[in-house]
Parts: structure tokens; C-alpha cells; sequence
């Protein structure tokens, strides 16, 4: 019986070991650089939210992407300022540079 027991908590380790990695990796696995995205089409950006500006439940934020820096547009409220986040979103380019129109913010814990 203590044998069961103990495989068992072993498979739950490994279990938990590898949904920790895989949370970890998903962000640096999804991110996209802004010098290869192409306008109107969906792009996973994962970074530290550098400035935030909310105003009747729309959001502009600037995202510190590795060192480059994107503006984000969304329809919605994002987390504080310092705050790493994975955004998903369609990147428009426009004559200062280009942006995303985010469909999703998910405030990001850590990677690996």
C-alpha cells in the first residue's frame, strides 16, 4: 500500500513539475519581435507594462518588449503598471511605427 501511495505522490510531482514549466515557457515560446509582424494580422507579445493610461474602460499601454517598446490599445482594463503580461492582438502599422489592438491581456506570473 505505501508503495502505491508513494508512486502516486511521485506522479503528482512530476505532473505539477511539468504544468510549471510549461506556464514558464509558454510566453517566450508565443512572443513575436514588432520588426516581424505585418499589419492586420494576430501576434502574442510577452513584457513589462511601462506606462498605463485608463480612461472609461479603454486602455493604452506601452509594453517593454526584451528592451523594444510597443503601444498597446484595449477595450478593457489592464494590471498596474510594472506588471509583466502576455497580450494577444493584431498589430497595426501606421506612419509612427505600429501597435497592437489587444483582444487579450493576461497578467504573467514568471517565466523561465
Amino acid at each position: 500500500m505505501k508503495k502505491r501511495t508513494s508512486r502516486k505522490i511521485i506522479y503528482v510531482a512530476i505532473l505539477i513539475i511539468i504544468i510549471l514549466v510549461s506556464y514558464g515557457i509558454i510566453p517566450l515560446a508565443l512572443n513575436t519581435s514588432e520588426s516581424s509582424m505585418h499589419n492586420g494580422k494576430s501576434y502574442y507579445i510577452y513584457g513589462n507594462i511601462t506606462g498605463l493610461i485608463t480612461v472609461n474602460n479603454k486602455t493604452f499601454m506601452t509594453v517593454n518588449d526584451y528592451g523594444n517598446t510597443i503601444d498597446v490599445f484595449y477595450n478593457g482594463t489592464a494590471p498596474a503598471t510594472g506588471s509583466y503580461v502576455l497580450v494577444y492582438g493584431v498589430y497595426q502599422s501606421n506612419i509612427l511605427g505600429g501597435y497592437i489592438q489587444a483582444r487579450g491581456v493576461y497578467k504573467w506570473y514568471y517565466t523561465i
